[in-house]
């Protein structure tokens, strides 16, 4: 006979209240495959729960990634926009300054074609009047 401790590992293994001689060749294999099968099928469902666990993780990384791309991209358009608006600024102020600088050379130049005729003008009359005095 078994002592204490041990019979209550002999009891869990075989089952309540069975002793190993008791049961028959055919009890042993039917409860072996049972218990085979028992934990194979655990095995299997953990297994399946494993898989079940790194998919839903990966699809929440993939889910993460997405978001993450995104708001990169985001990102980069808007300092895209703001450094196209920099240059269209610069571009503005370039042409602004050049045009009234045009003007501003075009009034330049007229008022000094206007005072070179003038003095062109007075130039010939008063030449004319020297010469008519003189005459």
């Amino acid at each position: 006979m078994l002592v204490g401790g041990e019979v209550d590992k002999m009891e869990q293994k075989n089952g309540p209240g069975r002793d190993r001689e008791d049961q028959g060749v055919l009890a042993t294999s039917v409860e072996s495959a049972a218990q085979a099968t028992e934990k194979t099928l655990l095995a299997w469902f953990g297994l399946c729960r494993d898989v079940r666990g790194e998919l839903a993780q990966r699809a929440v990384s993939m889910i993460e990634w997405v978001e993450g791309t995104q708001q990169g991209a985001t990102r980069l358009a808007r300092s895209l926009v703001q450094r196209v608006d920099e240059v269209s600024v610069a571009w503005i102020d370039a042409n602004e300054r050049m045009a009234l600088g045009v003007v501003r050379a075009l009034g330049t130049t007229g008022q000094g074609a206007s005072l070179l005729a003038s003095r062109a003008a007075a130039s010939l009359t008063s030449t004319r009047r020297e010469t008519v005095a003189q005459a």
